[in-house]
């Protein structure tokens, strides 16, 4: 009996013994790896593994230990895999790691498809190196080359195993071509979830991608609570638009609409802000006896383009505003002005005018050049707010320049060298203007104008120790007015055709003394210093000019008798250039100081030209024969640490100061800076529209790199006329690997604001619009 049991359980433990001894060897034993391709596809699909075993019932290849599966530059390893050669995709488990161009992931198991590249990756964590962000979830399904879906899924951009945030989707899909978009999201911090999204995208590369930029929040004692959200529409590689509705409690609802195109014949950005103000604000125009006019329709359209066509330069630059308030009103805003001057700025190298210029100004620039000529055609439309109608605004449409430029001329029987020929330079200009003097009625004046000015300059070094630089030239100016324009004490007379001629000549001496010394600051090799003393005299003779049209500063010169004399002062040192391995590879150039005094005479009266109406256009300050003003011009940075840079004028007849302009700096190599700017102007010699303004400001920016990542930053404006601080912005920011946090506190005059700016890296930044740590320039 016991026999026939014995029996019976060897028969049954036969199959299992039998496939034990097929059983692969356990890892580290000593047979080698093997090796095979998969599929003979372009790249091959190989595998390398410690065991391969073939199953004849299931037609399966199965591998064990250190398996890798390799197709091209994608990678694919784990403990075991299973191929399936009809499907041609396998089945990978135990400590798995995928490793592609765009992404690597680690999970528990996968099943993969390499040659459609196709994989499900299950209790897995995937990282995207372009930027810098994580995303894991109990299924992370590769759909293609460039789409991956993740559900029940986490989003973040910190290192680590506890992250300081992470959005949590129930879907979220991830297309390396364009967005990730996400349903059912909460964002959580570390400690706690703070907010509940039903759907959300979030741009996953650098190129520009459509979908909602990161929200703004704000608070303002002027407009109260604001908020925003900007929609970005990335139309084609060529073209893109951006939606900004921003909503102030005080004030309504703004739309800016910003559109940007880069063709290869050239560029352009156009913005376009509207307001229907809830709020009451007034102003008065210049006109005598206008009333105060409310603003309810706010509007500003401001443009710039740049284009070449057939060797031809072009711009248009576009700047109408709807009241001389809201450039100032909204500066700090995403729709505002500094956020449109900085954009500007940055992609024309240009802006638009001040936010306080009443003056708005729109050209369409063509210009073509040569080796030695330049055409130029300008059409510019003057926008003035403070004008109802643009009541006396001059605008020129057009003005034509033709120059010839630095021609060589060769004298009969004289010996030049290329750098002391004579040279000749020609100006052609046409000018045409209009002006109207009466919103109501047709009064106006309009007016065609030409220059013709030849000149001739020479520079000549004598005996290598005198350098002489002589210029002349004839200015002959057409007029050729219609209608009626003002006339002494701003009554209206007609217009009368007048020409003019009017003739300049300059000459100036001077000679260099140098010497180079040994060594130097900032352990220099040599230093060069040189003065060059020079006295010049500048002769212009201009005939009476009241009977002229007035449309712009051509219009109008004075005579000038004028001596001026001082010195040049400069410090040169020479510095190696050394590769990592010490050797000298070249030398460098630096500017250690830069001094110069100058001083004038003034030998011509202009007293009686002074006391006629128009004189006040004038851009001089003397119309007596006297001394001139003395001015001091000072350039230097000792090291690279400090610098200072100095204009200052002095009035040689009262002794009082003209004008300081003072920039000092100071910096450290850890990225601290203390910055301190000074500028004067005495209204006492300004003339000019601008003329009895008083100009007595500082303002100092200081940044300071805290411990552990915080950093501060302090401006302030303050106005010695006044007693007043006219600007105060306080940043404190702390920056850590996957996020930024700033406090932000701006006052001025008008407006107080604070907020807390956050910054998640990988998603954008959010807070205050206009202070906010990213730009949305950058999209």
């Amino acid at each position: 009996m016991r026999l026939g049991v014995w029996l019976l359980i060897w028969l049954l433990l036969l199959p299992l013994l039998a496939q034990a001894q097929e059983s692969p060897a356990p890892p580290g034993s000593s047979e080698p790896p093997v090796t095979m391709v998969l599929k003979d596809s372009e790249p091959p699909v190989t595998i390398t593994a410690q065991q391969m075993r073939y199953d004849q019932r299931t037609g399966r290849l199965e591998f064990f230990g250190q398996v890798r599966l390799i197709r091209g530059d994608e990678l694919i390893e784990g403990d075991r895999a299973i191929w399936h050669d009809p499907s041609g995709s396998a089945e990978i488990a135990g400590n798995v790691r995928m490793l592609t161009p765009d992404f690597s992931a680690e999970a528990k198991r996968a099943t993969v498809n390499m040659d459609l590249r196709l994989a499900k990756i299950y209790d897995g964590r995937a990282f995207f190196p372009q930027r810098h962000f994580y995303v894991q979830g109990a299924l992370l399904e590769r759909r293609g080359s460039d789409t991956v879906y993740v559900q029940e899924g986490k989003f973040t951009s910190c290192d680590g195993e506890e992250t300081s945030w992470n959005l949590e989707a129930e879907n979220l899909l991830i297309n390396q071509g364009g967005m990730a978009t996400a349903s059912g999201v909460v964002f959580n911090t570390r400690y706690l979830p703070i907010l509940y999204l039903p759907y959300f995208t979030v741009p996953i590369k650098n190129e520009r991608q459509t979908g909602f930029l990161l929200p703004s929040l704000a608070s303002s004692s002027r407009d109260g609570v604001m908020t925003a959200l900007p929609f970005f529409w990335a139309i084609n590689e060529d073209y893109d638009l951006t939606v900004t509705p921003v909503w102030r409690s005080k004030r309504g609802l703004a739309l800016t609409l910003e559109a940007r195109y880069n063709l290869n014949a050239g560029q352009g950005i156009w913005l376009v802000t509207y307001l229907r103000d809830h709020k009451n604000n007034y102003f008065t125009y210049n006109s005598f006896g206008q009333p105060r006019r409310q603003v309810k329709d706010i509007y500003w359209i401001r443009g710039q383009n740049n284009w070449q066509a057939g060797g031809w330069d072009l711009s248009l630059d576009v700047d109408l505003v709807s009241d001389p308030l809201t450039l100032y009103a909204f500066r700090n805003d995403l729709d505002g002005f500094r956020y449109t001057q900085a954009l500007f700025s940055q992609y024309f190298g240009r802006t638009v005018s001040e936010e306080l210029d009443p003056l708005r100004l729109s050209t369409f620039f063509a210009q073509k050049k040569t080796d030695d000529t330049l055409f130029r055609g300008t059409l510019t439309y003057v926008n003035n707010l403070y004008s109802q109608g643009n009541v006396n605004t001059v605008q020129n449409l057009p003005s034509l320049y033709f120059g010839l430029v630095s021609r060589p001329l060769t004298v009969p029987g004289a010996v030049h060298t290329e750098m002391d020929r004579p040279r000749l330079n020609l100006d052609l200009r046409y000018d045409y203007f209009t002006r109207r003097y009466n919103e109501h009625s047709a009064i106006t004046e309009t007016g065609h104008r030409f220059f013709a000015s030849p000149s001739l300059f020479w520079h000549h070094d004598f005996f290598g120790v005198f350098g002489l630089k002589t210029e002349g030239g004839l200015t002959f100016s057409a007029y050729a007015p219609n209608g009626r324009r003002p006339g002494p004490g701003g009554l209206e007379q007609k217009a009368n055709s007048e020409n003019s001629v009017t003739g300049e000549f300059s000459v100036e001496l001077s000679s260099t003394l140098s010497r180079i010394y040994e060594g130097g600051f900032g352990q220099a090799e040599a230093t060069l210093h040189q003065v060059t003393p020079f006295v010049a005299f500048e002769f212009v003779e201009a005939p009476n000019q009241e009977d002229l049209p007035y449309w712009d500063l051509n219009d109008r010169k004075l005579r000038r008798r004028t001596l001026r004399y001082g010195f040049r002062n400069n410090l040169l040192t020479k510095h190696p250039i050394k590769n990592p391995q010490g050797q000298i590879t070249g030398y460098e150039y630096r500017s250690l100081l830069r001094l110069g005094l100058y001083a004038s005479y003034e030998f011509a009266s202009n007293l009686e030209w002074a006391e006629k109406t128009w004189a006040r256009y004038f851009t001089v300050g003397y119309f007596d024969r006297g001394v001139g003003p003395y001015e001091l011009e000072l350039e230097t940075s000792f090291n690279p640490y400090v610098s200072l840079r100095l204009l200052s004028s002095l009035d040689g007849r009262s002794g009082n100061f003209i004008r300081h302009d003072l920039n000092l700096t100071f910096n450290d190599l850890r990225g601290d800076y203390l910055s301190l700017i000074y500028d004067y102007e005495s209204p006492t010699i300004q003339q000019g529209p601008n003329r009895g303004q008083h100009t007595n400001q500082i303002r100092g920016d200081f940044h300071l790199e805290l411990s552990g990542g915080w950093s501060t930053t302090v401006s302030s404006r303050f106005d010695f006329q006044s007693q007043k601080g006219l600007e105060t912005y306080v940043n404190l920011h702390y920056s850590a690997q996957c996020y930024g946090l700033a406090l932000v506190y701006a006052d001025s005059d008008d407006d107080r604001r604070i907020a807390l700016v956050v910054d998640l890296l990988g998603l954008g930044s959010f807070g205050t619009p206009g202070t906010s740590l990213s730009s949305r320039a950058e999209n």
